[in-house]
């Protein structure tokens, strides 16, 4: 068992990325590995072969967005301890975990060594705001591009995806009713990943990490309200798939016949 000062219980439970790594190991790679094309292809057609998935596309997504998770990881973090925990691909394995007969795999990230930087008191937003473009620029942005490459989608499908994600971290965080110090800290630090690293660390117009957050009324609990996703994840690209219900690909038609079949099941 890995044991380190920080506490990565609510990364590793709800992310899969802590010291530790992940408990059923389906398949596992260095990070760097994103950059083999025939590696990362074949991480994919297994966890592809777990889900039915009809092509690459929807394994290509998760994976994709896993370094939406690292990004969410580091903020959490910064909230918590007040220091930057330095995750470039080089110091990770990412992994496929996945337990026979528990639905679909997870996809997540072994840290070789945990290594923090103290921010200074003086410039300490300008300190952070150049770390979170260093890590765009040379891990998460050419990633996502080796992905999307390999999986047959474009970049912007995967970026697509990182603001809805970072929403309902958001929303999630909010509820939790963390000490007051630590929400102010992981609002202001969310400011600064959204606002203060420029669109071209990311090679798009816009920081992914924009986006105006929509909702969807939660068809099982009436008067709760659920963060739409900001992009497609593909979750339909598998033999009998069908959209989220907070895809925004689904039609308001779409979704009403959805609300209609939940609550006839739930009748039933």
């Amino acid at each position: 068992m890995t044991t380190t000062a920080y506490d990565f219980s609510l990364v590793n439970t709800y992310f899969h990325i802590s010291p530790g790594g992940v408990e059923h190991v389906l398949d596992e790679m260095p990070a760097t590995g994103f950059f083999q094309a025939d590696r990362l292809e074949e991480m994919m057609r297994k966890a592809g072969k777990v889900v039915q998935a009809v092509d690459l596309k929807l394994p290509g997504s998760f994976i994709g967005t896993s370094l939406c998770n690292l990004s969410i990881t580091k903020l959490i973090f910064l909230a918590m301890y007040g220091e930057v925990l330095e995750l470039p691909l080089s110091n990770l394995t990412f992994q496929i975990d996945y337990e026979e007969g528990h639905g679909h795999p997870h996809f997540g990230y072994r840290i070789h060594e945990v290594r923090t930087q103290p921010i200074p008191a003086e410039d300490g937003d300008a300190f952070v705001a150049e770390d979170w473009k260093r890590f765009m620029m040379e891990d998460v942005t050419p990633a996502v591009a080796a992905i999307a490459a390999a999986s047959g989608m474009k970049p912007e499908q995967i970026w697509a995806q990182f603001g809805g994600i970072a929403a309902m971290v958001v929303d999630y965080v909010q509820k939790m009713g963390l000490p007051a110090a630590i929400m102010e800290r992981f609002e202001h630090h969310f400011r600064l990943l959204s606002e203060a690293v420029p669109s071209e660390a990311f090679q798009r117009k816009r920081n992914p990490f924009q986006w105006q957050v929509r909702h969807v009324d939660n068809p099982y609990q009436e008067g709760e309200r659920w963060v739409m996703r900001s992009g497609c994840c593909q979750y339909d690209r598998r033999e009998g798939g069908t959209k989220c219900f907070v895809c925004p690909r689904m039609t308001p038609d779409e979704r009403e016949q959805e609300v209609r079949r939940i609550k006839a099941a739930a009748i039933s």
